[in-house]
């Protein structure tokens, strides 16, 4: 067989050209690893602040004053406080760990002795346990070995968190400063990213826009809708003085992502826990505060956050959200829903092209 050297080295060429492009773009990823997060970090919060960094560069006319002046409210009012609620979670973690720690060796008759200075609490545990007496040492085993897991489970986050504490400090120092060069060169690096994109530049800008949209509504819309559901379910705790307050509080806001249930997942039991220990003012003012202003505060905020331009399945973001802290710890709070909101601009776009495409090309064939 005759090998044509004009078509038969240039495709050698190509293909190897090809493949060393490709180790190259590998070895630049690998070498990013490590500041995954930061980057990561520094792109959402990019997101956030872009607007007001646009907003006072239009009346400095200076990038890097611009960039400092986010940057400086920005600690000042965010990674600040942050460092502080983390912190004060962290010792609150470990406080109810400490509590539970006696549990994995102690039986149910001593736990139940311990609730007699609580009269309704004692009724219903003796009760309880009345029904439950034939099946009580499967029960306690059970329950000690639960127990345990929890425990364990337990220390090993809040040593995890400890470890984030230790290194937020270099974490924050170079988050923002990628933050800065995002802030003053982040037109660019979107137009680098428009470029390498295939398509017509009008289909480039209605998925940038697409993108944005379900990005602000995923984001704005229930992150931060979340976020203000905690805020004030911490306010509640706090006044009414419920134990650990600040941990059952971020608990509420992550609750928030469940569908159906939502926060009543956490404030439900708290009532009950005050009703049973004899607090009934305080269980009663729980109940109407939540029940009134934080269950349904997401019905009329979300609208006004983003206008109800775009409407996601509440599902979609409970299971974005679970699955994104599951895979990246606190990042996925965010990252979770990034994900979301690119791979629907992708089932967007395949809709709106694709699938007309195909439609378009099938009615002309049965014209035929």
């Amino acid at each position: 067989m005759k090998i044509v050297k004009n078509s038969f080295y240039p495709k050698i060429g190509f293909f190897l050209s090809f493949f060393l492009a490709f180790v190259i773009i590998l070895g630049f990823v690998y070498l990013l690893t490590p500041l995954f997060y930061i980057i990561c970090w520094a792109g959402i919060i990019a997101f956030f602040v872009y607007p007001c960094y646009q907003k006072i560069y239009l009346k400095t006319k200076r990038k890097n004053l611009s960039s400092f002046i986010v940057l400086f409210f920005l600690v000042l009012f965010v990674i600040g406080p942050l460092s502080v609620v983390l912190l004060n979670l962290y010792q609150q973690i470990l406080s109810i760990l400490d509590w539970l720690k006696p549990f994995t060796h102690q039986s149910i008759y001593e736990f139940i002795e311990k609730t007699k200075k609580y009269p309704k609490l004692y009724v219903l545990f003796t009760k309880i346990l009345d029904q439950i007496q034939p099946y009580l040492p499967q029960i306690q085993e059970k329950l000690t070995q639960l127990i345990s897991s929890i425990v364990q489970a337990g220390f090993l986050s809040i040593t995890n968190l400890a470890k984030f504490l230790f290194s937020i400090g270099f974490q924050s120092a170079f988050t923002i400063l990628t933050l800065h060069y995002f802030l003053i060169d982040g037109e660019k690096v979107i137009k680098e990213i428009l470029y390498l994109i295939p398509g017509q530049d009008l289909e480039k800008k209605k998925m940038l826009e697409r993108v944005s949209l379900i990005l602000k509504g995923v984001l704005y819309g229930n992150v931060l809708t979340a976020l203000i559901q905690g805020i004030l379910a911490f306010f509640i705790y706090s006044i009414l003085g419920i134990p650990q307050n600040l941990f059952w509080a971020i608990l509420t806001m992550l609750a928030s992502f469940i569908p159906a249930f939502g926060t009543f997942l956490i404030w439900g039991p708290l009532v009950g826990y005050l009703f049973l220990t004899g607090s009934y003012i305080k269980g009663i003012i729980l109940l109407v505060f939540c029940g009134v202003i934080i269950s349904n505060l997401d019905n009329f905020l979300k609208p006004f956050l983003i206008g109800g331009k775009t409407k996601i399945h509440n599902l979609l973001i409970f299971f974005s959200v679970l699955g994104g802290i599951v895979q990246f710890g606190i990042l996925g709070l965010f990252l979770g829903p990034l994900i979301l909101a690119l791979f629907l601009s992708i089932i967007e776009i395949y809709k709106h092209h694709l699938v007309n495409h195909l439609t378009d090309h099938s009615d002309v064939n049965q014209n035929e």
